[in-house]
């Protein structure tokens, strides 16, 4: 889809497979750097299959450099680089050679987007591969070699040429015989003269020689960079005339419009993102049609410069046209086309269209969603009709749980079945059965999504739950009802109506309550894994005013905030930064006119890890907790994987209960640390975590275990 985006340091490579195949075994199999990775989009329409098209260089370059270049330059194609190669035009043999082909495509940015001058048949550059020792063959372990990188390099250039290089790579595979080694040595070539050209290196010049007489043979590599080449002119045409901004989207004109500067280094990464950007911001303002239709690069050795003309085929401005709806076999079409919120007749824009693919995904009920259009553009501005192409996943699941501690409640268990499409529109029932020493609660939760508006679900919730704990003894029955409404991507809003019946024990005694409530609940989440996030915010921000109407009547209010943030200074994800904090408040209201269920409790392994299930905070003359008017948590974590499956975890926990409603200035905490192990599984990990008391009381335990399913928070 042209309207993906450029990922990170990710570079595209595209053309029409139907003009010629380049050999990529025998062409970017050279180019292939250790580690690296590339990005392959492909459009996919009727039944057509063809890369995005961001550069027109896949293929045929060579002819086209013979026939394009003028006198006295020579033309670069930002591309494959594929000089003088071989170009095969038999689809057959591309499909034969695939797997080898998509297995040679781990390229870096600059490598696959290597602006590349065409080889010459008289190019006068010395061959790499010149040798001082004649020998054809070697002992039947091979030949074991080294290597010399030599050239008044500048660093960056150096770690891309050592990058790049398979003769280091391949040291530990010695050549069977010196012939062989020679051969590998001339094979580099091509790999060093596309790293150059991809840094933006073109006067440049290779040598290399074998030594054998050594042991191990000594192979030396001696590059002459020469100058590095910057961005001279840049021009863009369009045909067949240029094209009108919409969409909120200017139309590039220009090198500035890109992001380019006349006089930057020449890289290829920013001038192959350039293309692709035009692409971009013409799919989005009306011309989904558009491709580069030709990309011409001058190599200007006497001025060290490198020019660029583009010429961009725009297509067809167009429109959105009607949306045909195939593959719904259970849920209705009129929810579909509810939740799809298509922009029948607006400007094509692949933004939108993206955000219509996201909007029915979002709803949980299909394994696949593709939006097709046709493969031709119409003759002229007008309507596109559009498919949406469904897979309908399975709407009925089961979920497992459960959980061992060494603190009160000892090991917990929970049991749920999901129907996520009851009625055909969405609708979902989950039932949920949680069970432990201390608690056993059996839940019932129904959704019905797009309520009154296409952001808004109706949330309709009961429960029955029966507790026996230190801290109090009770038997609820409660439900609710209220609205859930979506703002952008990671805000939620909760708004509800709720009643509790209860019988409870406490220190204070035995009390019946009738509760009535208006809880509301605002929500920030940005988590990338709910299981085992390594990225963003979880923030959450809820009020509750109660009013007792039973035997005791009381009025108070419930305040509760709660965040944790994630964070990995590497890409790989081995390290991860964690910390969260609660603080909460109860106001109007003496705690022994509270009912104890809605006091604050801390302790425990989703609280403060190391101490007993809610035992921090006041306590009666037997040690049981009374629960507080606030509460205040903290917690920090260093997730570390030692490999792909298994990981350490350090971290430490504080947090108090207190009596008032102001939590009290003299940061009296429970502190808490410990180490955990991490074994990672496809749902997420398995938690073991271990944790001693600080600075214990006479009353806390040496120390406290956990092990659980997912991490701490």
């Amino acid at each position: 889809d042209p309207s993906l985006p450029l990922m990170g340091s990710g570079s595209l490579i595209g053309g029409d497979f139907g003009d010629g195949i380049c050999d990529l075994r025998t062409t970017l199999a050279t180019l292939t750097p250790r580690g690296g990775r590339a990005l392959l989009v492909f459009r996919v329409r009727s039944r057509t299959v063809r890369t995005a098209t961001v550069s027109p260089w896949i293929g045929s370059p060579a002819r086209r450099v013979r026939r394009a270049a003028p006198e006295g330059g020579d033309l670069a194609g930002v591309g494959c680089g594929l000089g003088e190669s071989s170009v095969q035009g038999d689809f057959q043999r591309f499909r034969r050679g695939a797997a080898a082909c998509l297995a040679a495509f781990g390229l870096t940015a600059g490598l696959v987007a290597a602006p590349a001058l065409a080889a010459s048949p008289t190019d006068p550059r010395p061959a790499l591969g010149s040798q001082s020792d004649a020998a054809p063959t070697a002992g039947p372990e091979g030949v074991d070699y080294r290597v010399e990188l030599r050239g008044e390099l500048p660093a960056p250039l150096r770690a891309l040429l050592e990058e790049v290089s398979q003769l280091e790579e391949m040291r530990d595979r010695p050549p069977a015989t010196r012939a062989a080694l020679r051969r590998r040595v001339q094979d580099e070539r091509g790999r060093y003269e596309a790293a150059l050209k991809s840094a933006g290196y073109y006067a440049f010049a290779l040598s290399s020689d074998v030594d054998t007489a050594q042991s191990p043979a000594l192979v030396t590599v001696t590059v002459e960079p020469g100058p590095q080449f910057t961005l001279g002119a840049y021009t863009i045409t369009y045909r067949p005339q240029v094209p009108r901004s919409a969409n909120d989207r200017d139309i590039p004109q220009s090198a500035e419009d890109l992001d380019l500067e006349l006089g930057m280094p020449a890289q290829a990464a920013p001038l192959q993102a350039a293309e692709a950007r035009i692409v971009t911001l013409l799919t989005q303002a009306g011309y989904p049609y558009a491709e580069i239709a030709e990309a011409r690069y001058l190599a200007d050795h006497a001025r060290s410069q490198l020019t660029a003309g583009l010429t961009v085929a725009t297509g067809p401005r167009v429109t959105f046209g009607s949306l045909t709806v195939e593959g719904a076999a259970e849920v209705e079409e009129d929810y579909i086309r509810a939740i799809a919120d298509w922009p029948d007749g607006e400007v094509w824009d692949a933004r939108a269209l993206n955000a219509v693919r996201n909007r029915v995904a979002a709803s949980d009920l299909f394994e696949t969603v593709v939006l097709d259009y046709p493969e031709q553009a119409p003759p002229s501005d007008g309507a596109v009709p559009v498919t949406l192409v469904l897979r309908e996943r399975p709407h009925r699941s089961i979920g497992v749980g459960a959980a061992i501690t060494s603190s009160e409640e000892i090991a917990r268990a929970k049991l749920s079945w999901e129907h996520r499409n009851l009625f055909g529109a969405g609708e979902t029932l989950r039932l949920e059965a949680l069970g432990s020493l201390l608690r056993q609660e059996a839940r019932a939760l129904f959704r019905r999504p797009n309520f009154l508006r296409g952001d808004q679900a109706l949330l309709a919730k009961s429960s029955f739950r029966h507790e026996e704990s230190d801290a109090f003894d009770e038997t609820t029955a409660a439900a609710s009802l209220g609205v859930e409404r979506s703002i952008g991507q990671a805000w939620t809003v909760n708004l509800d109506t709720a009643i509790e019946f209860s019988e409870q024990r406490d220190s204070f005694g035995t009390d019946r309550f009738t509760l009535v409530g208006l809880p509301a609940a605002v929500a920030y989440d940005t988590r990338d894994n709910l299981l085992d996030p390594t990225r963003g915010w979880h923030v959450t921000l809820g009020a509750a005013p109660w009013v007792s109407v039973g035997e005791r009547s009381s009025q108070f209010l419930i305040g509760e905030t709660s965040a944790a943030t994630y964070w990995s200074p590497f890409e790989s994800d081995r390290v991860v930064f964690a910390g969260r904090a609660r603080l909460g408040a109860l106001f109007f209201e003496d705690s022994a006119a509270v009912p104890a269920s809605k006091r604050f409790y801390a302790g425990g392994g989703g609280s403060v890890r190391g101490y007993d299930f809610r035992v921090i905070g006041p306590l009666d003359a037997d040690g049981d907790p009374l629960g507080g008017k606030s509460v205040v948590e903290v917690g920090l974590e260093t997730r570390i994987k030692v490999s792909e499956d298994i990981g350490v975890v350090p971290f430490l926990d504080g947090g108090q209960v207190y009596e008032n409603t102001l939590p009290d200035a003299d940061f009296d905490w429970q502190w808490a640390a410990g180490l955990g192990l991490r074994y990672y599984l496809g749902i997420g990990p398995v938690r073991l975590d271990v944790a001693v008391p600080l600075n214990p009381r006479d009353e806390d335990d040496r120390f406290e275990f956990y092990l659980s399913i997912g991490q701490a928070f």
